[in-house]
């Protein structure tokens, strides 16, 4: 399946939380109907946030784990976005070392 973040948005901006939830739900919904791959297309986007990419694909990932996202979601088309790459691989990190910086955050505040 395809989905087209800027058909999703009409927007070539993918940079709220509120866009991050509504794309969240696209791809979940797509992953709940049929669990075969799905290619997330930034194609005529220009802009992406981290706080789109934790509110969509972060919030994937904390869900279905890093196996099966690796395997089920494929971002695609997005070269013309600045650090991209970048911006995914914080998200990334972001998701998986939550419980450590939890208990950063926790242990600051204590």
């Amino acid at each position: 399946m395809l989905i087209k973040i800027h058909d999703v948005l009409n927007s070539q901006n993918a940079s709220l939380h509120d866009d991050g939830l509504m794309v969240y739900q696209v791809i979940k919904d797509a992953l709940d109907h049929d669990k075969a791959p799905v290619q997330v297309s930034f194609r005529d986007v220009k802009r992406c946030t981290t706080l789109f990419l934790n509110a969509s694909f972060g919030k994937l990932l904390n869900e279905l784990g890093e196996e099966a996202m690796l395997n089920l979601i494929v971002p695609a088309e997005h070269n013309q976005i600045l650090n991209f790459d970048s911006k995914y691989k914080d998200m990334w990190i972001n998701v998986i070392n939550r419980t450590n910086f939890q208990a950063y955050r926790e242990e600051a505040h204590a």
